[in-house]
């Protein structure tokens, strides 16, 4: 897919994984919103879980533009699957901060 400069959008949603989840957890969830909810959007490119240690991720989302990015957004709160996975971490605690280095591991393409 060929997307120029200037066009595409990048999503940055680092969080903190809540305690006793393991990261096959994590990816088994992060599954279920990609197949059911992230392919199924409009400019969606392709989705990135990485990992900076036990406790710091992010999800890293490629859009075609930000109009599709935030169009996407606005739907996630009316996605089932997207609160199951959101209960894995701990909301309104900040993570990825500062300068860091993650490891991917999980990527998904359209």
């Amino acid at each position: 897919m060929n997307v120029s400069a200037g066009e595409a959008a990048v999503e940055w949603a680092p969080f903190i994984k809540n305690s006793g989840v393991t990261d096959e957890q994590l990816v088994a969830k992060a599954n279920v919103v990609n197949s059911d909810f992230l392919i199924k959007q409009k400019g969606f490119i392709k989705r990135e879980l990485i990992k900076k240690n036990d406790n710091e991720y992010a999800d890293v989302i490629y859009w075609k533009t930000k109009t599709d990015a935030v169009v996407a957004g606005e739907k996630v709160n009316s996605c089932d699957k997207c609160s199951e996975y959101f209960k894995l971490m701990k909301m309104g605690e900040k993570a990825g901060e500062g300068f860091s280095h993650y490891i991917i591991i999980k990527s998904w393409k359209r």
